[in-house]
């Protein structure tokens, strides 16, 4: 019935345009899209999202994310480097959850990344819980030219600086703000996700103890995206690529990691496309969904259809958020509001 549901969904959407279809909902508002698509062959192609929840106001910053991914592409060939140019953009612009914007976790200090990539070749490297550097999508790229698939913790974290990459902590005032916001949460039993139930001063493994709760709390201290922030690029010569990067959450234990890391479930590429979620990570690995969206476009789904159907089949409690790439053109769903930009195509 799920399925018969999506399908029905995908349908709709699809008799919008031939071209461009766009499905706007009442989650969102009506200034940002919760379904768009494009057909677009053979040219070099881009996008980007903000992580799901993203509000319309960081369009802009998604937009010039794949402006520069497509510039790469044209002065490279690589799309590869175009979609690690893409993410790092996101990466140094601290509304975003991710390099310089990272949250902070519950300790008030400690602040962990993820970040991955792949080809559509099946190259695939990463980075988990790696701290004190600006860009992790820069280090999982660096990783890929080991003989190793993923480097984590303080192994990946002596890495990046055995590299070259500066030993940065990024903090930032945005983060600090958040982090106050959502401690303030935790403590009155209203953090959701799982933490409004679970014993976590029980399960407590950060070094120190936890912080006092803050003594003053943001009125707007920025809207709760989701995990991360990713880049889906097509080249010239039809190969595909996929970068993620995230500061995960602040609710959680000191070491989760997410599905950003995890082969096929943030993100998947291959020779039909490239795929990169956003959202509730723990469901994002149960239903290894980047690795499902692109199995429908390699079945001979649309992009824009494959990426409306994981949506509509994921778990309406949870949030998610999917883009693709694929020989068609390309795709963009979420179950609410989600930043994007998409260059290429003309």
């Amino acid at each position: 019935m799920k399925r018969i549901v999506a399908l029905l969904l995908v349908a709709a959407l699809a008799a919008v345009s031939a071209c461009q279809e766009v499905e706007e909902g009442s989650v969102g508002g009506p200034e940002i899209a919760l379904s768009a698509g494009g057909a677009v062959a053979v040219a070099p192609l881009a996008v980007t999202h903000g992580g799901v929840g993203s509000p319309p106001d960081w369009s802009p910053q998604c937009q010039e994310a794949a402006d520069t991914a497509l510039a790469t592409i044209l002065a490279t060939g690589d799309a590869l480097e175009g979609a690690v140019s893409g993410t790092v953009i996101m990466e140094d612009i601290p509304i975003f959850n991710a390099g310089t914007g990272a949250n902070i976790r519950l300790d008030g200090k400690t602040i962990q990344m993820d970040a991955a990539l792949m080809t559509s070749d099946g190259e695939f490297a990463a980075v988990a819980v790696i701290e004190r550097v600006r860009n992790p999508i820069r280090v999982a790229r660096a990783v890929l030219d080991t003989p190793h698939r993923m480097l984590a913790g303080d192994g990946a974290t002596r890495f990046a600086h055995a590299m070259g990459f500066a030993d940065v902590v990024p903090v930032c005032p945005e983060a600090e703000a958040k982090f106050r916001k959502r401690w303030q949460q935790v403590l009155e039993g209203k953090a959701g996700g799982g933490y409004d139930t679970f014993d976590w001063r029980r399960a407590w493994n950060f070094p120190g103890p936890p912080p006092d709760a803050p003594a003053t709390v943001p009125e707007n201290a920025g809207p709760e995206t989701g995990d991360t922030v990713g880049t889906v690029t097509r080249g010239g010569d039809g190969t595909f690529a996929v970068t993620l990067s995230t500061g995960g959450t602040s609710i959680t234990l000191d070491g989760r990691v997410g599905d950003v890391p995890i082969y096929g479930c943030g993100s998947y590429a291959g020779p039909y496309g490239a795929v990169a979620c956003t959202g509730h990570g723990e469901e994002i690995i149960r239903q290894m969904l980047a690795r499902t969206v692109y199995n429908l476009m390699a079945s001979g789904m649309s992009t824009q259809n494959a990426v409306t159907e994981a949506v509509a089949s994921f778990p309406p409690e949870w949030s998610v958020g999917v883009i693709a790439v694929g020989r068609d053109g390309w795709g963009v769903a979420a179950n609410m509001q989600m930043a994007y930009g998409v260059a290429g195509g003309e």
